[in-house]
């Protein structure tokens, strides 16, 4: 404002140097125009100078800790609460490397009642990243960044033999199934909701609280499918073999679930430092490995 008043002043002297017209009323109405220009600014361009800096690599490591948001719920292979409550898992593993990556201690944060909870928590700022199995969807995008996928897993079905006998063509039953307008299950608040909705338009969603629920829902007769990742499926049927004499199982070949971090939406400089970490250890997750673990059996 200073500057600005001198430089109306130094107008004035000129003008009053070549006219001999004294400048005080020239001086009002500038100070008018000037206070009222900066009235007009917006108050978000005047709050940002006011805010401190968006969350993303360096406020974490300013902070010392990084906020890992989990499902409360146990994810076989992936994150488990063992009988003192110690968090173990590969997926705990990985968080407790990137923490350690960063110079920072991890907090977790394992309160999330379902996998779009999970993602709730980092899009609200409650955690800096998010590691519960997270199928990338377009829905999720709309709020979070996503790493690269740590593993990729082929989309799976369970479904009762005696549904896809009685396809006449004799297709493969993911295509049985693609068509189909009976019932599938999936976990209520994953995914496989969003994907089960476009990939079997026909069929009826039924979505169960747990994947215990889902798959009590197949064997009562309540669907006649349920779908997951191809892990998940085939540990099922590994742990209850006798379930291969009235059960299927099918992969779908052109679906994947890419299974990734949730990163804050600031958090570039966090999604590049992760994604780096990802690519050096990437090959330590495969579906073979995580189905010979204790947890995955």
């Amino acid at each position: 404002m200073t500057q600005i008043a001198r430089a109306a002043r130094e107008l004035c002297r000129l003008a009053n140097a070549q006219s001999g017209t004294r400048c005080s009323r020239l001086l009002d109405l500038a100070g008018v125009a000037i206070c009222t220009a900066l009235l007009a600014i917006p108050c978000g361009a005047q709050e940002i100078s006011r805010a401190g800096p968006l969350p993303d690599l360096q406020s974490i490591v300013d902070a010392k800790v990084l906020r890992v948001a989990l499902t409360r719920f146990d994810l076989p292979a992936f994150h488990m609460r063992s009988p003192n409550g110690t968090l173990t898992g590969a997926e705990i593993d990985m968080a407790e490397q990137i923490g350690r990556a960063l110079g920072v201690k991890v907090e977790f944060i394992d309160d999330a009642d379902s996998f779009d909870a999970v993602v709730d928590l980092v899009a609200a700022g409650r955690a800096d990243i998010g590691i519960s199995k997270l199928s990338q969807t377009y829905r999720r995008l709309h709020r979070v960044r996503f790493s690269e996928p740590y593993i990729t897993l082929r989309h799976a079905l369970l479904f009762n033999r005696l549904m896809i006998a009685q396809d006449a063509e004799r297709r493969p039953p993911a295509a049985v199934l693609q068509r189909y307008n009976g019932r599938i299950g999936v976990i209520a608040g994953s995914a496989y909701v969003d994907f089960a909705k476009a990939i079997f338009p026909a069929a009826t969603v039924v979505e169960g609280r747990t994947w215990d629920d889902v798959i009590a829902s197949l064997l009562a007769g309540k669907v006649e499918a349920i779908y997951r990742d191809e892990f998940e499926i085939r540990r099922i049927v590994k742990n209850n073999p006798a379930l291969n004499v009235k059960f299927g199982t099918a992969a779908i070949t052109d679906q994947d679930a890419l299974l990734s971090i949730a990163i804050c939406d600031t958090c570039s400089k966090l999604q590049e430092l992760i994604n780096y970490h990802l690519q050096r250890t990437r090959n330590s997750w495969t579906l073979k490995a995580l189905l010979a673990t204790e947890q995955g059996k």
